[in-house]
């Protein structure tokens, strides 16, 4: 069993921040192969394309996170927010470092006892710490405090999240669309603006559309991104790649007010469905936390 004064669940921008402030003892632990949650960049004839957060707030929050991670040169992308030519996972790993994190390690049930919270996983490892924080976009961590029969409130029930569905494309040749996409799409990201794949593309669907079409066939959905992208060119160029990728919680509809939450003794919830209902909530959440729990 591995001993730790405090485990976070889930290696985003809210528990690396929360990992870099806290002045104890800690271990995260991250389902994925890589950290950085939501932020997330994918290569293709090892060339990026930013498919997780494309943007985060522009706010002096952001930029100070940036700045104490050694990151500078953030753009800012038609006034609508921020991003870091060059990949945005440059941010979480720029974060992790230092950090003992575990990852591939999917935790499957929480148990309170007389030494803390005891945290079992999908692997050999278990995990004992004296205060335990859950990172995870909320449905998701309420799906965990359901398995292990954690009660919360009706509040923390009723968040949602928005979803997307998006299409990663790549083209034959260096090409700009030339006509406003439509309405049936949120964005149409060129990754060569980015330093990225310089054929690269992210097409995202409309918010509705994501919602109303994501549990549909994987080829009908990636067909009518394909779709809606060439139709943003006077002539539709060659595709050589497409890949669907689909994110299920991308931000709250709604959030509390709060910055985190304690569910049971020692065990809380934090994240970008507190406070700002962005990424902002996930960074002053997590600040604020450490300042509880040091």
């Amino acid at each position: 069993m591995t001993k730790t004064d405090v485990l976070i669940v889930g290696a985003g921008l809210s528990g690396l921040c929360l990992a870099q402030k806290l002045g104890r003892k800690t271990i995260l632990v991250e389902k994925s192969r890589g950290v950085g949650g939501r932020i997330a960049t994918r290569r293709i004839d090892d060339m990026g394309l930013d498919h997780g957060a494309p943007l985060l707030p522009d706010d002096l929050m952001i930029r100070d996170l940036f700045r104490e991670a050694g990151l500078g040169g953030a753009e800012r992308a038609n006034g609508s927010g921020l991003y870091l030519p060059g990949a945005m996972t440059q941010i979480p790993k720029a974060m992790a470092r230092g950090l003992d994190i575990r990852k591939s390690t999917r935790v499957t049930s929480l148990r309170r006892t007389g030494q803390g919270w005891q945290v079992e996983t999908d692997g050999p490892e278990v995990f004992q710490a004296n205060d335990l924080v859950i990172t995870a976009p909320l449905p998701q961590a309420l799906e965990l405090l359901d398995r292990s029969r954690i009660s919360v409130t009706d509040e923390l029930r009723s968040i949602t999240y928005t979803k997307a569905l998006m299409a990663l494309i790549v083209t034959q040749d260096i090409v700009a669309p030339d006509r406003t996409f439509s309405s049936r799409l949120h964005s149409l990201l060129s990754m060569r603006e980015r330093g990225l794949h310089p054929r690269g593309f992210v097409v995202r669907a409309s918010e509705d559309l994501s919602e109303e079409f994501f549990d549909q066939p994987e080829e009908q959905v990636l067909e009518f991104l394909r779709t809606e992208f060439l139709i943003s060119f006077s002539t539709p160029p060659d595709i050589t790649y497409q890949e669907l990728k689909k994110w299920r919680y991308v931000l709250p509809k709604t959030h509390l007010s709060v910055p985190f939450a304690e569910v049971s003794e020692s065990l809380w919830l934090t994240g970008d469905s507190f406070r700002y209902g962005d990424a902002r909530g996930a960074i002053v959440g997590a600040e604020l936390l450490a300042e509880k729990l040091n």
